[in-house]
């Protein structure tokens, strides 16, 4: 009997250490792979010929994307540009479809008002 419980915990704790071993050795070849697949990256982005356009990247996204002091007015006319109020080309969404006089807001219809599109 005693035998039987000693055999069925063995096997149980056996599986169980399978189970664990099987998922670390997934996990440490994953790391691996990662680790290789980064340094293999790496190794590509600092070959001597692609140090340049990377530079030129780098400038480009600095450039657009460092913070730069505000103009006064007076230096926005010494620099040629002109100031000019931007509006939008399209009127508001309530005035592209206005053919009628009805405002946009109410959708319920007086019965006057249905009679007289009959």
């Amino acid at each position: 009997m005693f035998t039987m419980i000693y055999y069925l915990l063995q096997t149980v704790s056996t599986a169980i250490i399978s189970t664990v071993v099987t998922i670390w050795m997934i996990e440490e070849a994953l790391i691996k792979l990662m680790m290789s697949s980064f340094l293999y990256a790496l190794r590509i982005a600092c070959h001597p010929l692609m140090v340049i356009p990377m530079l030129v990247g780098l400038y480009y996204l600095v450039n657009k994307m460092w913070p730069r002091p505000s103009m006064l007015a007076d230096a926005s006319e010494k620099f040629g540009m002109r100031r000019q109020v931007r509006t939008p080309r399209i009127g508001s969404y309530r005035s592209i479809g206005s053919i009628s006089v009805r405002s946009n807001d109410s959708f319920d219809l007086d019965v006057d008002e249905v009679c007289q599109r009959n």
